[in-house]
């Protein structure tokens, strides 16, 4: 077990652009980041924050086109249903930003027609949304939804 380890800090150090990370059990490792879907656990936006930081860690955000890619493929293989993820505009309407950070989003993947307060509601919290290939849908905040929760 030493050996390995000892292997695995000399790769990184070697190579460039290698991230290692070591994720707990039920993890997923990705680009420096672990992540967790909390499936069978559908909550409200505020209850998964809570669920979330109980692991630990925080609604996913999103940095990176790939990064979405990648979650909306793994959310996809395991046929996870509509997921929470950071984003909201509870504290002024139509500026979209990371709860835990309060960063503006740096793009989107809407789905069509999205973000749109359907039927005039005060839809403030953003979900990957399975009806639409896992595009971003804004939605009640007080929907439940699988939380998906990231840490680095």
């Amino acid at each position: 077990m030493k050996t390995s380890l000892a292997l695995l800090f000399v790769v990184t150090l070697l190579i460039p652009g290698i991230k290692a990370v070591c994720c707990n059990d039920s993890w997923i490792p990705h680009n420096g980041h672990c992540y967790y879907i909390g499936y069978g656990t559908p909550l409200t936006f505020s209850a998964a924050q809570v669920y979330c930081h109980d692991r630990g860690a925080y609604l996913v955000r999103l940095d990176t086109l790939a990064e979405n890619t990648f979650l909306k493929d793994l959310l996809k293989k395991t046929n996870a249903g509509n997921t929470w993820m950071g984003l909201t505009d509870r504290t002024h309407e139509g500026i979209w930003r990371w709860y835990d950070t309060n960063s503006h989003a740096t793009f989107s993947d809407w789905g069509p027609g999205e973000p749109n307060s359907y039927g005039n509601r005060n839809d403030d919290c953003v979900h990957f949304y399975k009806s639409v290939d896992y595009k971003w849908n804004d939605s009640g905040c007080h929907n439940k939804f699988t939380p998906l929760c990231e840490k680095n």
